[in-house]
């Protein structure tokens, strides 16, 4: 047996040593999953992955340097499966990504590792999400328009019903505000196998204890620096109103798993 044969044989033992269970974690954007992702994957730090959103969507670019930015995205989120897909199938212990749920890993590989996100109040993610967006003009998901008006534009739409688009199953282009896309949502999000809340921390890291068999300190990393912009009435009630998919789907989550 060589030496690389020696190692990798010492490597698997300690992996199924320290590693009682694989998994995946899904990191839905500005719901705390970058002090998630690191602290699992410290515990895997012998067998784990990520998947980055922009270098995937630079990839993309890279094979299609002319596609419009909408296309480009979703052939990103394909990418973003496939590579949850890939590394899995290679035996990776731990993937934490920015990948939305995946039908074919949950069924591939559903009664073989433990399946966790964390979720974050719809209206806090919303706003997060857009003055992260905004402020990073560098961005493949950049948001130019200032508050008011991106209220009214399209991406909006799509921001507030962000739960359903990252756990319905439904292709990107999908409309994620009707009714059977948050109930698919609903569906996936009770199958994982640990639902945490961001204002919640010991219990998800309790519950992953539980469920996973390893221990976590989930840290604060990543915060936003930008206030909270101050919201008229109508900016509220707008944001009530488009935020009304992922509500109904955090609201859910809470009764099931809070």
């Amino acid at each position: 047996m060589s030496m690389i044969d020696r190692v990798r044989r010492l490597n698997a033992r300690a992996c199924k040593r320290l590693h009682p269970n694989r998994l995946v974690f899904h990191h839905v954007p500005k719901c705390g999953g970058t002090s998630v992702g690191r602290a699992i994957r410290k515990r895997y730090l012998l067998s784990q992955a990520t998947v980055l959103p922009e270098a995937t969507y630079q990839a993309e670019s890279a094979l299609d340097p002319n596609g419009d930015g909408e296309t480009l995205l979703a052939r990103a989120e394909d990418l973003r499966e496939r590579m949850l897909l890939y590394h899995l199938a290679a035996g990776v212990d731990c993937v934490s990504a920015h990948v939305r749920f995946s039908e074919a890993a949950w069924r591939a590989y559903g009664d073989e590792a433990k399946f966790l996100t964390m979720l974050r109040d719809p209206v806090a993610r919303f706003l997060s999400h857009y003055r992260w967006s905004h402020s990073r003009p560098e961005g493949h998901a950049h948001i130019p328009e200032a508050f008011e008006a991106f209220l009214e534009s399209p991406a909006a739409i799509r921001l507030g019903a962000f739960y359903a688009y990252f756990f319905s199953g439904l292709p990107p282009s999908a409309d994620m505000t009707t009714d059977e896309a948050t109930a698919l949502a609903c569906r996936n999000l009770d199958r994982l196998h640990v639902v945490g809340f961001l204002d919640r921390p010991r219990d998800f890291e309790a519950a992953i204890q539980r469920r996973v068999g390893v221990r976590i300190r989930v840290g604060h990393e990543n915060r936003g620096a930008a206030p909270a912009p101050d919201l008229s009435p109508a900016a509220a009630a707008k944001i009530e109103a488009l935020t009304a998919p992922d509500r109904a789907i955090y609201a859910h989550a809470l009764e099931t798993r809070g």
